[in-house]
């Protein structure tokens, strides 16, 4: 995308005195100085473009950013606060300032609107201010009377912050405008005939603003919102956020930035590996650990296209096998060991063939060993060893050892064993403890080929194989095997570091946060007991 005569395209012009110059700016690449004193003196002017990307666009694609630089491991390439911030479609009823989920009879009434708060102090929230004026307009105060999910009143209120931006920000208005919302793609979907119902005929009802807004207006905004927004995990339940420049970022089902968020709620975007200059910047709108039939219809239903991506065009995914289900399970007496894959790429409800000896199935009977495997494996108690052990004993029959439900399965496993407690894995037998290490390992060796910026997925099993190692170590140095427990104390560092790395920037109210300040603690420990000083 990025020729290599670019750099004699951008203007060798100091934007400070306008006189020839040679110093590039290291952050863009995309601006030159004469002298270090100018760079600094321009940078309150810089700084509010200066990305190491360069935003493109094209007819099939619309805007997308590609990379200006050669982009390092761990490197932060965007940290975006949002446009406007509010909460999920469907959910119950939660705090209008902060977001967090409200149990019935534990909240107060804003004092001026009636939306519910959490505390007092949260009707004062910036993020509330025009839609409170907006309800004192209607005459009445909210009551909030029933805790339903989703609750109708609640589908009204992200749209409704969008659209009083147009009053009270119009500068963010127009760049959220400029947002792609597929209006015509959702016209008649079920999504949209809910949205006009639940959403852009309640508006004008509920809040007595008929001549506000129009209905296409409205469901405009509705689109905007499901196409752009990101889910904030900062709260429970999630909250949605709509980014500028973080929606520019194109759909990749195999991205090459992982995504995190700042305790203020900003979005990052990071790079857990190398980024060539040229390349594409790309995050994932759907979920990398599903398969790629329930990621395309996924992408569909919620983003309005067909990924075309590298994964999603390769049905073995990089020969892992993600997605393909065993013959052997669908054949009666049958000891192929090939896997069936659709037919047509393109149709995943459709016939399924085997790889090796070429008989079909029908997707019918495909999709029926799929469900009953997701319903068994969303009833099961993954918190149990046993209940995991027996679920992939019984599915092994018909789903591939990389499968989406053995994987899930996979990573409750290795943090259920040896997991209750940090003195319970001494305990477990070293039967056990090799599987813990053989599960983990089997894991990453998955996520480096299929989704190799899925930080959290690698950071948490970074930690248990870190763990596991560990107490291989312990128990080979209690066996008098010093060079052996040297061995694994080294990888247990170096997987404590790599958990580190993939965690470091996850905010401190989450889960991922504490396993990496434990991972800081366990790698000091780990250092003074090989001798490593800093």
């Amino acid at each position: 995308m990025l020729e290599d005569e670019d750099s004699d395209r951008i203007e060798k012009i100091c934007p400070v005195c306008k006189k020839e110059a040679s110093k590039r700016c290291s952050r863009c690449a995309m601006v030159y100085y004469c002298c270090v004193e100018h760079q600094q003196q321009d940078w309150k002017v810089h700084k509010t473009t200066c990305q190491p990307f360069k935003i493109f666009s094209n007819e099939q694609y619309g805007r997308f950013l590609v990379a200006t630089r050669d982009i390092k491991a761990g490197e932060i390439v965007l940290k975006e606060s949002p446009l406007v911030h509010g909460p999920a479609q469907i959910t119950g009823p939660v705090c209008v300032g902060c977001l967090q989920g409200l149990e019935e009879k534990k909240y107060l009434d804003c004092e001026r609107c009636g939306w519910p708060v959490c505390k007092r102090s949260c009707q004062d929230s910036p993020s509330h201010q025009a839609e409170c004026k907006f309800t004192i307009a209607r005459g009445s105060k909210i009551s909030i009377q029933h805790f339903y999910v989703p609750h109708p009143t609640y589908q009204c209120l992200m749209p409704v912050r969008c659209l009083l931006l147009a009053e009270s920000d119009p500068a963010r208005w127009e760049t959220l405008l400029k947002l792609e919302s597929h209006e015509e793609e959702r016209r008649g979907s079920e999504q949209w005939r809910n949205d006009r119902e639940g959403v852009a005929k309640l508006i004008p009802r509920f809040f007595k603003c008929e001549n506000k807004w129009d209905e296409d207006e409205i469901l405009r905004v509705v689109g905007i919102i499901q196409v752009n927004g990101h889910e904030v995990p900062m709260t429970e339940p999630s909250s949605v956020a709509i980014y500028n420049m973080a929606s520019m970022l194109e759909h990749s089902c195999r991205p090459n930035l992982a995504k995190s968020f700042t305790n203020r709620g900003e979005v990052v975007m990071w790079a857990p590996n190398p980024i060539r200059r040229g390349d594409r910047l790309s995050i994932c709108y759907t979920d990398v650990l599903w398969t790629t039939g329930n990621r395309l219809e996924h992408l569909q239903q919620t983003k309005m296209f067909r990924c075309e991506c590298e994964r999603c065009s390769d049905p073995t995914e990089y020969e892992t096998y993600f997605s393909a289900v065993r013959c052997s399970g669908f054949q009666k007496d049958s000891k192929c060991k090939g896997f069936l894959l659709p037919v047509d790429n393109a149709q995943w409800t459709g016939d399924w063939q085997c790889l090796r000896c070429s008989k079909e199935v029908s997707g019918a009977t495909v999709c029926q060993i799929l469900e009953r495997a997701r319903m068994d494996l969303e009833a099961m108690e993954k918190h149990r060893e046993d209940h995991c052990n027996r679920y992939m004993k019984h599915y092994s029959k018909w789903l591939t050892a990389n499968h989406q439900y053995m994987v899930d399965v996979k990573i409750s496993l290795s943090q259920v064993i040896g997991g209750k407690n940090p003195e319970a894995i001494k305990k477990i037998p070293y039967e056990k403890l090799m599987n813990k290490i053989k599960i983990c390992q089997d894991l990453i060796a998955l996520f480096e080929k299929i989704c190799p910026a899925e930080a959290r997925a690698f950071g948490a099993t970074r930690f248990e194989l870190h763990a596991a190692l560990a107490e291989l170590g312990r128990r080979s140095t209690e066996a008098n095997n010093p060079a052996a427990a040297a061995v694994q104390l080294e990888d247990s560092l170096h997987n404590a570091n790599e958990c580190i790395r993939m965690l470091l920037h996850e905010p401190s109210m989450l889960m991922e946060s504490k396993i990496c300040a434990q991972a800081r603690i366990n790698a000091n420990t780990l250092k003074a007991l090989l001798g490593i000083k800093e």
